[in-house]
């Protein structure tokens, strides 16, 4: 009995050591959602915009989130504020553009858009995790789903060893395409967006050749990050 005993013991240490402990910040993902004063994520955004017999009009600018001041909500949470900036060319300088919140549960991470909260991530973070994203809102169910990858990403001259994508909505059909999609990097957070929604030709002599009508393709990417 004693024996056994001590058999127990040793394997319980050893499954221990070597289990992440999934109640601990890194255990749970927090950091592929960082949230501190000064941090901040510069991006450049490549947007193009498809009409009926016009031509593809391309645009490209910056955005510049910066992690701001902590404040108490109306619920009495704990919240970030987000400050956004936007610059049409590198030389120029930042202007706001506008301010959103963000904070972070044990179970979950929030971020308020134009006073629209979504739940972006899920702890602990897990491949295949699936939740709500609009859990929070009034907006119709829609199932996120997270994919954690072990391969190397690079965007840009930077590279992350590992990172998770979170694909929120993938819907392709012969008429239409519908795809958002979010990576994050941990210690980063958000290192690319895409989000995409299109109508393809539906005349009989172009149907499911892919040919765009109309619609918006926007991909954002990391130029660089750090704390000010």
């Amino acid at each position: 009995m004693k024996k056994y005993s001590t058999l127990l013991l040793c394997l319980g240490w050893l499954i221990s050591c070597e289990s992440p402990d999934r109640t601990t910040p890194d255990g749970a993902g927090y950091g592929y959602f960082p949230l501190e004063t000064g941090r901040y994520v510069e991006y450049e955004v490549h947007e193009i915009r498809y009409a009926v017999a016009s031509a593809p009009v391309e645009t490209r600018y910056f955005v510049k989130e910066v992690c701001g001041q902590t404040f108490v909500s109306s619920t009495g949470q704990e919240q970030y504020r987000l400050e956004r900036y936007r610059k049409n060319q590198l030389p120029q300088s930042w202007a706001i553009d506008s301010v959103w919140t963000v904070y972070r549960l044990p179970d979950r991470a929030v971020r308020v858009e134009n006073n629209v909260p979504f739940v972006k991530l899920l702890f602990p973070v897990a491949d295949r995790a699936t939740w709500n994203g609009n859990l929070l809102n009034s907006l119709p169910a829609e199932d996120y789903q997270a994919q954690l990858q072990t391969e190397a990403v690079s965007y840009h001259e930077l590279t992350f060893p590992r990172s998770l994508t979170v694909v929120q909505r993938y819907d392709s059909t012969l008429l239409t395409l519908d795809k958002r999609l979010e990576q994050y990097a941990p210690e980063v957070g958000l290192i690319y967006q895409e989000s995409t929604s299109l109508v393809y030709c539906q005349d009989v002599n172009c149907i499911g050749e892919g040919i765009i009508e109309s619609g918006v393709s926007r991909q954002m990417w990391v130029l660089r990050y750090g704390k000010e």
